[in-house]
Parts: C-alpha cells; sequence; structure tokens
C-alpha cells in the first residue's frame, strides 16, 4: 500500500482540484477540528499551489463550547454571535470563496451531557445567523466540499482502542480511491457512474417512491419539476466541484407535503453534536406527527421544534448496499460516511440545484410552489438496509422496481 504521507498530499489535492475545484485568485475557507488541524493546512498549502489568494483555517472547538454552555444560563449570552461574522458572510458570498468542511469526528462525546436546552438555543442561534452563507452553499452560487479525515480519536472509536490514525487511513483508502496509482482519475470514473445512473432515474419521469423493509413502510411523492443529481455538481456559473467526498448517493428534493407511512432508521445519527440512535418516524401529509428514539429522544424533539421545516423531509438519497462503504460493514459515526452506505432521507431544508428552476427563478415562493421545503436546518438520517425495497410509479401510473434487497436493479446499476 502506498506509503501514508503520500495518501494524505493526493487526498488534500484531490479536495482542491476536483472537490472544490479552486480556481487561481480565489480564497478559501476551511473549518475544522482541533486534531484534524494538520490535514487542513495540508489543504490550505495544496490551494495556494493552485494560485489562491487568501485561505482562511476556522477552528470547530467543541471543548471550548461545552465550556460556553456550561457557564453561561443567559438566553442572550447563549444566543449571542458576534456581527462581524456575518459581514464575512457577506464578503465571502461577494467573492465567491470557496469552502470546505472537514467533518468534526474526533469529538463526538464531548457534548453528551450538554444541556439540551442551552446546545438547541446555541444552535438554533448560530444556523439562523449564518443563513444566508448555508444557502448560498446548497444553491451552488459558490463552490463546497465536506470530507472526513482520520485521527486517532476516531481510529479508536470505529477500529478499537488499540487502532491509530494511520489504520484508519488503510480503512478508508480504497473507498476514497487512495490505493490507485491515479486518484483523480478513478474518482473521476466513479462519479460518472453515479451520474449515469441520475441520468437513467431521470428519464424515468417518476411521481413516487415507495420503500418496504422489515422495519419501515413509506411512500414518498416526487414534484414535476424534481431532478436527481449524483456525483459532481456544477455552481451556477458553470464550474464543475464535488460537494462530497467520498459520495456513493443519487438524491433528490422530494414533494415536502407527499410523505405518508413509517421510517425507522438504521444508524445513529449526531444531532446537537451528540448521538441519537434507533429513531422511528410516522409522517403524515410531510410532517412528522410522532417521533421516538433509543438514545436522545430529547434532542430528536428539540431538533423537530426548530421551526416550521424541521419536520418536514427535504431530500431523499438512494445507495446501494454494496457499496464500498456498505461493504466496510462498521458504523463511521460520520453523517458523510454513513449516509454513502445506506439509503437516507434528510429532514430540513431541500435542494433548489434537484429542482428545474433557472437560478434567477430560485426564491422562497417558487421553491414552496416546486415542494422543495424551507428551514434552517439539513440533517440526514439513515434508513436502508439489506432488506430494502423500492417501487417507483412514474407520470402514467406504471409500476418499477429500482432496488430489490437493498440493491439497485438491473435496469439502474
Amino acid at each position: 500500500m502506498k506509503d501514508i504521507e503520500l495518501m494524505k498530499r493526493e487526498y488534500a489535492r484531490m479536495i482542491v482540484n476536483q472537490g472544490i475545484n479552486l480556481e487561481k485568485g480565489q480564497s478559501l475557507m476551511i473549518k475544522t477540528s482541533l486534531a484534524c488541524y494538520p490535514f487542513a493546512s495540508e489543504v490550505g498549502q495544496a490551494a495556494y499551489e493552485k494560485g489562491a489568494t487568501h485561505v482562511e483555517i476556522r477552528v470547530d472547538d467543541l471543548r471550548l463550547l461545552n465550556s460556553r454552555l456550561s457557564a453561561q444560563d443567559d438566553e442572550k449570552a447563549l444566543s449571542y454571535i458576534p456581527p462581524f461574522f456575518g459581514n464575512e458572510d457577506e464578503v465571502m458570498i461577494e467573492e465567491g470563496w470557496a469552502y470546505v468542511r472537514i467533518d468534526n469526528t474526533d469529538e463526538r462525546d464531548v457534548l453528551k451531557n450538554a444541556d439540551p436546552d442551552k446546545l438547541a438555543l446555541y444552535s438554533r442561534a448560530n444556523s439562523l445567523f449564518h443563513r444566508k452563507a448555508r444557502i448560498a452553499r446548497m444553491s451552488n452560487v459558490v463552490p463546497w466540499c465536506v470530507v472526513c479525515v482520520p485521527s486517532d480519536t476516531w481510529a479508536k472509536s470505529i477500529l478499537g482502542e488499540e487502532a491509530a490514525e494511520d489504520d484508519l487511513w488503510r480503512v478508508l483508502a480504497p473507498i476514497l480511491h487512495l490505493d490507485q496509482e491515479d486518484p483523480s482519475r478513478a474518482l473521476a470514473e466513479h462519479n460518472q457512474a453515479i451520474e449515469r445512473r441520475a441520468g437513467l432515474l431521470n428519464s424515468r419521469h417518476i411521481t413516487s417512491l415507495h420503500f418496504r423493509s422489515s422495519q419501515t413502510d413509506v411512500t414518498v411523492g416526487l414534484g414535476p419539476l424534481h431532478k436527481w443529481e449524483g456525483g459532481g455538481d456544477f455552481t451556477v456559473d458553470g464550474r464543475p466541484f464535488y460537494p462530497n467526498i467520498p459520495t456513493e448517493e443519487v438524491f433528490t428534493t422530494p414533494h415536502f407535503k407527499k410523505v405518508d407511512g413509517i421510517i425507522t432508521t438504521t444508524k445513529p445519527v449526531t444531532l446537537f453534536d451528540s448521538r441519537v440512535n434507533e429513531m422511528r418516524f410516522t409522517f403524515k401529509d410531510g410532517k412528522v406527527v410522532e417521533a421516538t428514539a433509543s438514545e436522545g429522544e430529547d434532542l430528536l424533539h428539540k431538533y423537530l421544534a426548530i421551526d416550521e421545516g424541521s419536520s418536514f423531509v427535504g431530500e431523499i438519497a438512494l445507495v446501494d448496499q454494496r457499496s464500498p462503504i456498505a461493504r466496510a460493514d462498521t458504523v463511521f459515526n460520520s453523517i458523510l460516511y454513513d449516509e454513502n452506505a445506506s439509503c437516507h432521507f434528510a429532514l430540513g431544508a431541500g435542494y433548489p440545484t434537484c429542482l428545474k428552476l433557472e437560478h434567477d427563478k430560485v426564491n422562497e415562493q417558487n421553491l414552496r410552489d416546486a415542494g422543495c421545503n424551507q428551514s434552517n436546518v439539513h440533517t440526514d438520517f439513515m434508513f436502508g438496509s439489506d432488506d430494502m425495497s423500492i417501487v417507483a410509479t412514474d407520470e402514467n401510473g406504471n409500476e418499477f422496481v429500482i432496488m430489490e434487497d437493498g440493491k439497485f436493479t438491473k435496469d439502474f446499476e
């Protein structure tokens, strides 16, 4: 196998060259955890080599946040976000900064004992404050990419106490194509296959999907303007980029008022930076009308109460159980990885890019008319399984099978 340091450099370049497709003269914001700062710096160096004007790295320190939540009781203090962060968001959107987020996988348990009311208050204030920047990314106004990077803590949490960072790099190497002679070419070929699958789904003009397994029985309606995406994407001015590395999903924006039935999750999810597990949702006319969890149920209910849209579906994604991440048969404790091992849905905002709307027509009213959910949050919940079947109905009322036993049928492979 390749040298680990070489794989790190190749991954950093992949993120810069393909993930955000950085242009000469463009600036870059990187958000990272403390443990992953050295890799963030590696990405920054690759960005400067590509011609970046400025690279800014921000550390997401959950231990510091935990201290804040413990020390503060005043609602005004807990909701305070420095106003200059708003100025930063405006400048980054205006100047077209690229954005890379290295998902925080090494501090998953730091906030597990935090006051859920305080955490929900802080999270809601932060989400509302940065709403414009989040919409800019979800609408592909700027290129963005979400990744995960091995650390000793993350390695131990999923591989055992004897594991170290390098052990996890070896596990992830084939998933990230870093075991290939030319990782960037391998990534491009992999994403072309996903894009082909999205094209096949778009050609069938689907109006609804019926998901059924031993724990799930739900029908999801799709609006006439929906379109399937997968693999790479494009900014509004036509530049290709990869929002997630790795990715295995094809996804779309469903009609937020046309979800009915029961969904049971098959993997844990992080809400308010805390673990929530074994959730069961009952939907009626799109809305979650009942929700339970074996772990973190209070946090789940607080999430559903964030705003009107947090209890409606904004995304539905299909993932084959034969994907490299699924075959690893590991709970990675990272939404980025776990969502790419399983079919999933998101509660919260839908993706405007998954609708056949011109960019200048994307506004709140047109999105709502198209069935796109509006919210200040977006969180994925995994519910795929080896016994999952998906039956689609097209605009002429014809039914056809997309997935059996967790695998795409031959027509959609």
